[in-house]
């Protein structure tokens, strides 16, 4: 049995299946954008609900005219919504995960036909930072999850000439998005009547990955916010469209974390002699295998 080892040992590199890790404390939410007399930005701080359902969490952010906002934490986002609408798509959300949400929402409903962001130049750019988000213990970011998701009001876009068909759109930060044939599968994805997602056309950044403290910092163009079946078309001027298209009423940007891996010390050859020590080493090699999935942008592999 001695000879199928190095004399140096075995390296083996595991992490203790726990609970979800949950932010501590609050973040301090900003959103800020340029208008012609120069960059506005609005803050507030925020905790992170265990149970956030929607426009009737969100408060408002500062002194804006028209945003709300709130962070969840595993109660709201396109894969929880995933993960909870089937028990075929559960894994899409391990046990041992935790979803971060940063939620946007308007003035329900006294303002909803008044815009995001007033004043803001043509083209112009929105930058979202969240921080810091503290954790308990360190905590890695899987990329591959990354989204920005914004949402259309039916009742605004049923005055359009020509309606979306789909009100959801789907920004992601990676070319490989992780459980891609499940939100596919599952309707969060789709492609009718065109595709309402985009692979890899954001760029969040997080920064502390493998630490006990993630800041965001998420900057992006507000034309970005025009919906994947506009057509060009004339909105409607009683509805909210500063650059020629309706706004969605709600955006949001989710990611994954999870508790980062532990290096576990090399295990002496001396210590594979007993029947004992093989049967701890095979289970501490199954609970890596069952903590770190791998999965591909189809899916799990």
């Amino acid at each position: 049995m001695q000879s199928a080892y190095t004399a140096a040992g075995v390296m083996l590199i595991a992490s203790i299946v726990t609970a979800q890790p949950i932010p501590t404390g609050s973040s301090t939410v900003t959103v800020s954008y340029e208008t012609a007399q120069g960059e506005v930005s609005f803050s507030g701080e925020r905790a992170y609900l265990p149970d956030a359902a929607g426009p009737t969490d969100a408060t408002s952010l500062g002194a804006a005219p028209n945003i709300r906002a709130f962070n969840a934490t595993n109660s709201f986002g396109r894969r929880t919504t995933l993960a909870n609408s089937n028990p075929q798509f559960q894994h899409v959300l391990d046990e041992d995960e935790t979803l971060i949400t940063h939620a946007f929402f308007k003035n329900i409903p006294t303002q909803l036909g008044e815009v995001y962001f007033p004043d803001l130049v043509p083209d112009g750019l929105v930058t979202i930072t969240i921080g810091p988000i503290e954790f308990a213990t360190p905590v890695e970011v899987d990329r591959e999850t990354l989204m920005l998701h914004a949402l259309w009001n039916g009742d605004q876009v049923d005055q359009l000439p020509l309606f979306y068909i789909n009100l959801h759109n789907h920004h992601t930060a990676e070319n490989v998005f992780r459980d891609m044939e499940d939100f596919i599968n599952g309707g969060v994805f789709s492609d009718f009547p065109v595709a309402n997602y985009v692979l890899g056309d954001v760029s969040p950044v997080i920064s502390g990955s493998g630490t006990n403290t993630l800041h965001l910092t998420f900057t992006f163009p507000y034309a970005i916010l025009e919906n994947l079946e506009e057509a060009g078309q004339t909105v409607p001027g009683n509805l909210p469209a500063p650059q020629g298209f309706l706004e969605p009423f709600h955006i949001h940007v989710e990611y994954v974390v999870r508790e980062a891996a532990v290096e576990v010390d090399a295990v002496p050859l001396a210590s594979f002699g007993s029947a004992t020590a093989m049967q701890g080493i095979i289970l501490l090699a199954s609970l890596f295998v069952l903590r770190r999935r791998h999965k591909s942008a189809i899916g799990q592999t």
